[in-house]
């Protein structure tokens, strides 16, 4: 043994840092993971039992407005859950371009009030084709809507927030932004 070999029970200062270090880094990726799938798992089970939407307080997004849709027998069930008050207007309509050359069906536009943070409507879909139907949902502020909608969002929709928000082009200058939402179901054969 020369006196450049330490024994081997001896970590070198150095070592040990390097130990600390790459431990910490361990620790802190641990914990990032862990609160980054506690917050998806939590999002999907609040999602789950809201029917699919997710609290304004935990995603940032006013107002809420969250689809669903079901086929059974040829009807389309169209429900939703939101955050705006009783008495507010949402459109709902449903489009297929089918899956043959020339396919396509759309749904007149229909106004649907809220009624306890809830909306719905069902559609005959008996003379349409096979293929995906895109089902949306759009809360647009304007006259039709309660006051207090104006009150809260803008003449123009300017205080709406979230990722469904978008500038309804056709509505006039300025655009006004209004939410929309869509899912999409599968429409079968016959």
């Amino acid at each position: 043994m020369s006196i450049y070999d330490e024994p081997p029970h001896y970590v070198s200062r150095r070592a040990r840092r390097t130990q600390t270090a790459v431990s910490t880094v361990f620790v802190v990726t641990v914990a990032v993971v862990a609160i980054f799938a506690s917050a998806v798992v939590a999002k999907a089970v609040v999602e789950a039992a809201l029917g699919q939407c997710t609290p304004s307080w935990v995603s940032g997004t006013d107002p809420q407005l969250c689809l669903n849709a079901q086929i059974s027998r040829r009807t389309l069930f169209v429900s939703g859950s939101t955050s705006l008050p009783d008495g507010a207007i949402i459109q709902v309509s449903a489009e297929d371009f089918g899956t043959g050359a020339n396919e396509h069906w759309v749904t007149d536009t229909v106004a649907v009030t809220v009624a306890n943070g809830s909306f719905g409507r069902s559609f005959d879909l008996s003379t349409w084709g096979a293929g995906t139907v895109t089902v949306t949902a759009l809360f647009e502020v304007g006259p039709e809507q309660p006051a207090e909608l104006l009150d809260r969002y803008g003449a123009y929709g300017e205080r709406l927030s979230g990722p469904e928000v978008v500038l309804d082009l056709n509505a006039g200058v300025p655009a006004p932004r209004a939410v929309q939402v869509s899912t999409n179901v599968d429409l079968s054969a016959g």
